[in-house]
Parts: structure tokens; C-alpha cells; sequence
């Protein structure tokens, strides 16, 4: 387990896979709480196979913040959807985006032992998937 925090006013996937790239981390689960200051998040619209971007600019708290590290284009990817709320509790979600600024993030990665998964176009949803030969089970 590797625990942190990531840099105030940085933008947080951007930190999350510069993170991982650094400490090697090619799969893991990646959990992580805090604020942002601004956030960038899509939303897949399944029957266009297409992402719609949502901006907001306004203060949220991360009330959860939940994702997978794998490979994509041969580089460690941290693929996060966050869960957030604004100051009246009204809370929206996604799929995060570069452009989310972190005020403050405190996250947990748990690396997975063995082989990376792999993103690949999957041709059936349009997004990319981990493939099929990357399934493993971890001994219990």
C-alpha cells in the first residue's frame, strides 16, 4: 500500500499518473478524498460512443474519488471517476478529466502483484478496455 497526498493547485490526474510513473506502478486500485477547486469531468453517452466534458468552476469535496492503474499506450494510466459535492451537498460525478485542481487530496494505491493490465480499444462499447488476456485472479 502507498499512501500520500498530492501537490495543492496541481492538476490531479496529471499528478496521479506522474505518481505512478515514478513508483512504478504499473496496476493498482487507487482511492483518494480532499477537494478540488475545479473540476473537469465526462460522462460516456453510450449510444454516440462518445464523451461529453462537464466543467465546473466552483470549490467541491471529493466525497469519494475511486479508480483503477493499468497500461494504456504503454504507460502507467490512472482511470478515476470522482463522486463530488458543492457547498449546499448537491453532489454531481464523473469520469475525471486533466483540468480537475486539486486544493487538497489525500490518496491510498494499492499496487497489484504480476502483469499490468492493458487498455485496448474494445469495439463493442467504443472504450478502451482491459483486455481479455490481462484477467487474472490474485491468490488469496
Amino acid at each position: 500500500m502507498i499512501i500520500g497526498k498530492l501537490p495543492h493547485k496541481s492538476d490531479l490526474l496529471r499528478e496521479l499518473n506522474r505518481f505512478a510513473k515514478e513508483h512504478e506502478v504499473v496496476a493498482g486500485f487507487v482511492q483518494l478524498i480532499g477537494s478540488i477547486s475545479r473540476a473537469r469531468l465526462s460522462y460516456y453517452d453510450q449510444k454516440t460512443h462518445a464523451y461529453q466534458v462537464l466543467e465546473f468552476e466552483h470549490p467541491y469535496e471529493i466525497i469519494s474519488g475511486t479508480g483503477n492503474i493499468s497500461i494504456r499506450d504503454g504507460a502507467p494510466f490512472a482511470h478515476l471517476h470522482l463522486v463530488l459535492s458543492d457547498k449546499d451537498g448537491k453532489v454531481i460525478g464523473g469520469h475525471c478529466l486533466d483540468g480537475c485542481t486539486i486544493f487538497a487530496a489525500e490518496f491510498i494505491i494499492w499496487p497489484f502483484n504480476g502483469p499490468a493490465p492493458r487498455r485496448t480499444l474494445d469495439p463493442a462499447t467504443g472504450l478502451l478496455l482491459w483486455e481479455k488476456d490481462s484477467y487474472r485472479e490474485e491468490s488469496r
